[in-house]
């Protein structure tokens, strides 16, 4: 009869398992991996040590130096391999630089041959809104010339993801999972909870807007602490001063409205405005500088682009010309 390390050691050198072979592996990964370590130190796992790992002189002391401490005061009498005289033989007899860590390293490879995470793009194009449903349960509404990465599993202690552009999260519940946002420079964590990330790459600053729950947020590369959101605040983060300020916002409804058509403004800059509209409506919008001072009140409710175009002309009173497929904004400006 084949013993577990006569399995192993065959299943390793074996190209393409069998659905048995495949099923027998993944449930012995969930209990007691002792022969796993045999079977990765005594010789025929040579090929994932060297190309796995490559640890420096210090590093290498160090770890003989743990194992020399256990030779001298060996752990209590326990039931567990005793993975510490292999890691000594191995370490002597091959006179390397580099000891492996086997049980971790080779546990993780099978499970990663076994399991592998598949990542993929979702991409809103210029126009369009599409919704996205993670493995967890999370559900995504991504805008117009955004794009959002995420694996096709949730296998690590954190379930991450990385956005370009906007898009509204409700995250699935999972206290020991947090889930985590990429967009640019700032980085998002939340347990489970629902709001908005604007990180478009033209844009001069991210928005992360709280519907409901708590989200904790902080920049990657400057000094600032993390920021701790709940409902209805808001936090902008200045790309170019890299300054941080949140603010508690009336209605986060307003924000997010988006997903059904609507284009809401209050006080916002015209810079910002027109970008929405090129993207939600897929045009080429420029305007004169001496424009890009205006700020706007505007409810732009599922109009077409002529009538947004009309508004924002009267809003700040200047007009509209058209050269091919795009438009320009020319005007007086604003004080």
């Amino acid at each position: 009869m084949e013993t577990i390390v006569k399995r192993l050691e065959r299943l390793y050198n074996t190209e393409n398992l069998t659905p048995e072979d495949r099923r027998w592996l993944a449930e012995y990964l969930k209990g007691d991996v002792s022969e796993l370590y045999l079977v990765a130190l005594e010789g025929f796992s040579k090929d994932a040590l060297e190309k796995k790992l490559s640890l420096s002189q210090q590093e290498s002391d160090q770890i003989l130096n743990n194992i020399h401490q256990r030779i001298i005061k060996p752990p209590p009498a326990r039931k567990v391999f005793p993975i510490w005289r292999l890691l000594v033989k191995i370490a002597v007899a091959a006179s390397v630089t580099a000891v492996f860590s086997a049980a971790y390293i080779f546990r993780k490879q099978l499970d990663n041959w076994l399991n592998p995470v598949h990542y993929q793009e979702t991409v809103a194009l210029n126009g369009e809104i599409k919704l996205i449903t993670l493995p967890d349960g999370t559900s995504i509404c991504l805008n117009a010339g955004s794009s959002l990465k995420y694996p096709d599993k949730f296998k690590d202690k954190t379930r991450e993801v990385t956005l370009t552009g906007e898009a509204f999260f409700k995250v699935a519940h999972d206290s020991s999972k947090p889930f985590v946002i990429h967009s640019g420079k700032i980085k998002t964590t939340v347990l489970g909870t629902s709001f908005n990330v604007k990180a478009y790459t033209e844009d001069k600053s991210v928005k992360i807007t709280v519907v409901s729950g708590k989200v904790g947020v902080v920049p990657t590369i400057s000094k600032h602490v993390a920021v701790l959101l709940t409902a209805n605040m808001q936090m902008v983060y200045n790309k170019t001063s890299q300054k941080l300020i949140t603010e508690k916002i009336g209605d986060a409804s307003s924000v997010i409205s988006w997903q059904q058509g609507k284009l809401q403004y209050h006080n916002t800059p015209l810079f910002d405005v027109l970008a929405d509209v090129q993207r939600k409506y897929n045009v080429t919008i420029r305007a004169d500088k001496n424009l890009l001072n205006c700020t706007l009140y505007a409810d732009f409710n599922n109009m077409p682009l002529e009538k947004v175009l009309k508004l924002t002309e009267a809003l700040i009173n200047a007009h509209f010309k058209k050269a091919g497929d795009a438009y320009t904004l020319k005007g007086k400006g604003c004080n």
